[in-house]
């Protein structure tokens, strides 16, 4: 960092202040870079442009100027008006019933396939794990060749199931985009 580039950033974070307290401050922080240090050991001598910013912001907090707050305001209230207008787009009717019969007809049934066998498969990582608990309900003690298929069947139901869990994190990751990217066509975003 060289002095320009820190009294650029003490600047933005005082930006809240008047014009002429700016300036001041901006200027007294010029100054301290005239000395006889280097500007690097300038700025490690100051510290941080944000830190100091927050030291004057507190001592000048009576002059700060209330029309940022409003702006502020302004500003979300032109965001909200942009979401509801986002919201209000004309949709295309025919599109949209294209969409459906396309979904209805070629998406839908794959879908429930693909959702049916992810739940198979959580389900078929549940029980593999509790393999040994079954393995005690029935036999009740385990006999030493037997411990190595079961603990086999755990490792693998943990696999699975972690598996699953991304999977499932990234199938509702797509069927979201999906979903956003229908509503994109009918609107025609």
């Amino acid at each position: 960092m060289n002095q320009k580039r820190y009294l650029q950033e003490l600047a933005y974070y005082l930006r809240s202040l008047p014009s002429d307290v700016q300036k001041q401050i901006i200027d007294h922080y010029r100054d301290q870079f005239d000395g006889e240090r280097s500007e690097e050991d300038t700025i490690l001598l100051l510290g941080r442009p944000k830190a100091n910013a927050e030291k004057e912001l507190a001592i000048y907090a009576d002059q700060i100027e209330p029309d940022r707050e409003e702006v502020d305001v302004v500003n979300r209230d032109q965001r909200t008006t942009s979401a509801r207008q986002d919201q209000d787009q004309p949709i295309n009717y025919l599109l949209l019933i294209i969409l459906i019969i396309v979904n209805l007809m070629f998406v839908l049934g794959p879908a429930i396939g693909i959702f049916f066998a992810g739940i198979g498969i959580w389900i078929s990582s549940i029980v593999l794990m509790a393999t040994p608990l079954i393995a005690f309900w029935y036999d009740g003690a385990l006999i030493f060749p037997e411990f190595y298929p079961i603990l086999a069947a755990v490792g693998l139901g943990i696999l699975l199931f972690v598996a699953m869990h991304y999977l499932s994190k990234l199938a509702s990751r797509l069927t979201r985009a999906y979903f956003d990217a229908m509503n994109r066509m009918v609107r025609g975003r």
